[in-house]
């Protein structure tokens, strides 16, 4: 039976209400009889003596909606539901379900009647079933919101008509080009000039999506976009390009000038997990998770004080371990206590990490400060026992790191070159095999000689049923200490291709016209991606020293912040992958944050309830309350987890969506 089948069968005879889903129900068999819109409806109670109009089960008409396709209008919170009819030779039927694929957008009830959720817009599937038999139709839900501030009509209209660029306004904050993932904090917009009676316009225009925000922004400018509207821009955008207008009026002025015209991207997902590191001010390990407001002091929280540096965490998000200056090695991160300590506690200094958290390998950089290691060898991480075998006695590794899957091992050769290079590794057994045959990377700057903080991507589909990984690192000056005070640029390579090396110019901001200028540019480090690509990309944390728009400026020995690039799914050599990065929402601007890695948290898994998008891991929809919806198949650009969860046979499971060539 289809997972889609069973979800409603279990609904045949009752009203169910729960997080973004309702079953409509007719007689007196519970629920509120009203026709609650929701994301699902049964009205099997209706028919359970057969279709009114139905014909016999033999009949081959085919079942449609009429209409095939309606428009929701969302203006200012206010809109006008649609009502649908499923007919058969062109006579009226009484489906037995009435479901749709985005309730986050727009529900259904009972009687074919959809009510848009007015929180954001977007493309809903309206399915109707009658005897087994499927129906579909489109509403498309256009979402507009104008907040005017109680700014004087016609001033709106010359913000509205604004021509001629401001020139005495220099843009500080978000990046033309930036991609967002959904579930963050709405950015803050920042620029430096204008004067206090000024008057501006934040247009946020795309596909089905329009929000005008008027508002007065003394110096030093700023608009912190709220997070309602955020999520109506972000969720509404789902993958494609939002439109960045911001214009100014002067009072007195006959017309607007045109601060910025940018464009951002809208991915698809969201990103899921906890980034933990070190608060320098503090010397302690804190945690954020991405939407938060402000960082988790944990460990203070669990009486872990002191130096807590060093650290590297498993992928799962269970297990940190910690190589500074406390009594623990290994901490639990489920159960918020001490699980080992090592007693050399510098021994363990930014170790590899295997990501179900079983297994260590010593960080043997002597560049490094403390230092690190000192070590051969793999270790179990609950016991520091060496593990027998494992291919790395007698191997001392430089910036060891694990990939999200376990089967792959990076590290820096501590040759003259400083050569990138990779293990096959096997987690079940706990050993390596051979370097992988063309996993070098090419020493492409002189200057800047030392690979340093590799890390390894999730494993992406390469098409034809290969797959590719991929790793990256900043180049700096090793004897620098990395983030003290010399140069670093971000850089990716090929685990699997030979010498395939891309610097990450976007993510740099090579060329950017930032408002600091060059004090902006060459201090990027210690990148970690995340342990699963989302919404049609990859993600990189890293450590950035430069300013953030008006909010934290000078000079980069007082500023150290982390800040998030997207990478797209398959890099080609010669060509950026990279995208403008953003501030991480929700640091202290207070603590100078570095060293930042990427862990999984639980999130809602395929088939279980939830109230929105974000909540599914994998990027999946939350389609009738459910995480990758109730239906049998998922259509092209869906959530899947394999080839077979497509609807169309030619169709590949690629990033967890349904494509026929390729990653979006």
């Amino acid at each position: 039976m289809s997972l889609r089948k069973l979800a409603f069968q279990l609904l045949l005879g009752t009203c169910l209400a729960t997080a973004g889903m309702f079953a409509a129900c007719s007689g007196n068999v519970g629920g509120d009889g009203k026709g609650n819109s929701g994301s699902g409806a049964d009205n099997s109670g209706a028919s359970a003596g057969g279709d009114l109009f139905s014909t016999s089960s033999g009949d081959t008409e085919k079942l449609v909606l009429d209409p095939p396709k309606a428009t929701i209008l969302v203006d200012n919170g206010v809109s006008t539901p649609v009502t649908f009819t499923a007919k058969r030779n062109g006579l009226p039927v009484f489906p037995n379900i009435w479901y749709v694929d985005r309730a986050d957008i727009a529900g259904i009830d009972g009687k074919g009647l959809v009510t848009a959720t007015n929180k954001k817009g977007g493309l809903v599937t309206v399915f109707a079933e009658v005897d087994g038999a499927t129906a579909t139709a489109t509403v498309e839900v256009d979402y507009k919101k104008v907040n005017d501030g109680g700014i004087a009509a016609d001033d709106l209209q010359k913000l509205e008509t604004a021509s001629g660029n401001a020139p005495d306004i220099t843009w500080a904050y978000p990046y033309d080009g930036t991609v967002w993932p959904r579930g963050l904090l709405g950015p803050e917009l920042m620029w430096n000039g204008g004067s206090t009676d000024d008057t501006y316009l934040v247009h946020l225009k795309g596909s089905l999506l329009d929000v005008k925000i008027f508002t007065k922004a003394p110096p030093p400018g700023r608009i912190q976009l709220t997070l309602d509207d955020w999520v109506s821009v972000s969720e509404t955008g789902n993958g494609l390009a939002v439109d960045v207008r911001v214009a100014r009026l002067i009072p007195g002025q006959p017309t607007a000038q045109i601060v910025i015209d940018h464009k951002w991207t809208m991915a698809k997902g969201s990103l899921r997990g906890t980034v933990y590191y070190w608060a320098n001010n503090l010397g302690r390990i804190v945690r954020i998770k991405p939407g938060q407001s402000a960082p988790d002091d944990f460990l203070a929280a669990a009486g872990v004080n002191g130096c807590s540096a060093c650290h590297t965490v498993a992928a799962n998000g269970l297990t940190l371990i910690i190589g500074g200056d406390v009594a623990v090695s290994n901490y639990d991160l489920l159960n918020d206590v001490s699980a080992f300590s090592i007693g050399n506690l510098r021994r363990w200094a930014m170790p590899a990490v295997s990501p179900d958290g079983k297994f260590v390998v010593e960080n043997n950089a002597s560049h490094l400060p403390g230092p690190p290691g000192g070590n051969d060898g793999l270790f179990e991480s609950l016991t520091g026992q060496k593990v027998a075998g494992s291919g790395l006695d007698g191997i001392k590794l430089w910036m060891p790191a694990f990939g999200p899957k376990g089967t792959r091992l990076a590290y820096v050769d501590a040759g003259g070159a400083h050569d990138l290079r990779v293990y096959d590794f096997d987690l079940a057994k706990g050993t390596v095999s051979n370097d992988h045959p063309s996993a070098t990377a090419a020493i492409a700057d002189p200057n800047l000689s030392y690979i340093l903080f590799p890390s390894v991507s999730p494993t992406i589909s390469g098409g034809e049923n290969s797959e590719r990984t991929f790793i990256v690192y900043h180049r700096g000056n090793g004897s620098s200490h990395d983030t003290r005070s010399g140069p670093g640029e971000l850089y990716l390579a090929s685990a699997d291709e030979g010498a395939m090396e891309v610097r990450l110019a976007q993510a740099n901001g090579d060329g950017y016209p930032f408002a600091a200028g060059d004090r902006d540019r060459g201090f990027n480090y210690e990148p970690t991606f995340a342990p699963q690509a989302s919404g049609g990309y990859m993600w990189v944390v890293f450590t950035g020293r430069r300013t953030y728009g008006n909010r934290l400026t000078g000079g980069k020995d007082g500023v150290k912040q982390l800040w998030v690039t997207a990478v797209d799914l398959n890099p080609e050599q010669g060509k950026d992958p990279s995208h403008p990065a953003f501030w991480v929402p929700g640091q202290d601007l207070g603590t100078l944050n570095m060293r930042g890695y990427w862990a999984l948290d639980p999130c809602i898994q395929k088939g279980n309830t939830c109230m929105q998008d974000s909540d599914c891991c994998n990027g999946a929809p939350c389609t009738g309350g459910v995480c990758g919806g109730p239906e049998s198949c998922a259509k092209l650009s869906e959530y899947c987890e394999e080839d077979a969860d497509c609807c169309d046979p030619s169709a590949k499971c690629v990033d967890n969506q349904c494509e026929l060539d390729g990653p979006v």
